[in-house]
């Protein structure tokens, strides 16, 4: 009984870090956002700048909640991150994170974003480290391994 009190630690987003480019030239000083929605009930945002070289990191992003503890609780979490420029808000991550553990192949693709912001969306895959399951993301963003495209969205 008394563990329906009891909080669990909820990894929201991992680390994230990498690097932006506009137009193959280094985004400085650009505005990178992360909105984390939890279970379509809570949000929370922060954000950070690139520095000259277009670099940034934000840290990993947890809570504690009791909502695990609930009957039929659905633990997800969705994961915004965009770029803020020239009135601009190119995305940069979209991605639907399930459970509340931190999960190696979110956190391999988030710790290693590399992409120029005026390249095309793109829906793509990756491995969930489970056989036969997959993960799906949106991004501007490209990885040389672990990465299919599924859809390419033009604006």
């Amino acid at each position: 009984m008394i563990s329906i009190f009891r909080k669990h630690k909820i990894v929201l987003c991992s680390r994230v870090s990498g690097q932006l480019l506009i137009n193959g030239l280094p985004a400085n000083k650009v505005r990178v956002r992360r909105i984390l929605t939890y279970s379509g009930e809570q949000e929370f945002s922060d954000s950070t700048v690139t520095d000259s070289e277009g670099c940034f990191s934000l840290a990993k992003y947890s809570i504690l909640s009791r909502k695990p503890n609930k009957p039929f609780f659905d633990s997800f979490t969705h994961q915004y991150i965009y770029a803020e420029f020239d009135g601009n808000k190119p995305l940069i991550w979209f991605a639907k994170h399930r459970g509340k553990d931190e999960l190696d192949s979110f956190a391999k693709k988030l710790g290693n974003i590399i992409g120029d912001l005026t390249d095309p969306e793109v829906q793509f895959e990756f491995d969930s480290g489970v056989s036969q399951v997959k993960y799906f993301a949106n991004s501007r963003c490209r990885w040389d391994a672990d990465f299919k495209v599924l859809e390419v969205f033009q604006d």
